[in-house]
C-alpha cells in the first residue's frame, strides 16, 4: 500500500506535483497524447528506481520488482474495479457471470 506517514508525505508531494506538472504541462492529455505521457512515465520511473537502489542485488531487483507489482495491484483495487463496477451497472453484467 502506498501510505506513508504524514510529515513524509508533505516531503515528497511538492515533487510529485512539479513532476506530474512537467510530465503533463498543464493539459487534459489526450488518448494519443496520453501513449507518450505513458513512454515518458516508464522513463522516469524506470530512472528513479535505478537511481535509487545504488548497486545492483538480487534482493533489490525481487524488492523493487515485488514494490511495482503492488504500485499495479493497488491501482487496479482502486482506480479499475470501481470503474468496472460501474460499467457493469451501466450496461449490464455477462450472462455467464450472472449465474
Amino acid at each position: 500500500m502506498p501510505y506513508i506517514n504524514e510529515s513524509a508525505r508533505l516531503e515528497l508531494d511538492s515533487c510529485i506535483d512539479n513532476m506530474v506538472e512537467c510530465l503533463v504541462h498543464g493539459n487534459d492529455v489526450s488518448n494519443e497524447e496520453f501513449t507518450t505521457l505513458l513512454g515518458e512515465i516508464n522513463y522516469t520511473f524506470s530512472r528513479v528506481l535505478t537511481a535509487s537502489m545504488g548497486n545492483i542485488s538480487y534482493s533489490k531487483i525481487a524488492m523493487i520488482t515485488g514494490v511495482l507489482e503492488n504500485i499495479k495491484q493497488e491501482f487496479y483495487r482502486r482506480i479499475a474495479e470501481p470503474y468496472e463496477d460501474k460499467k457493469i451497472v451501466e450496461n449490464g453484467d455477462i450472462k455467464e457471470y450472472k449465474q
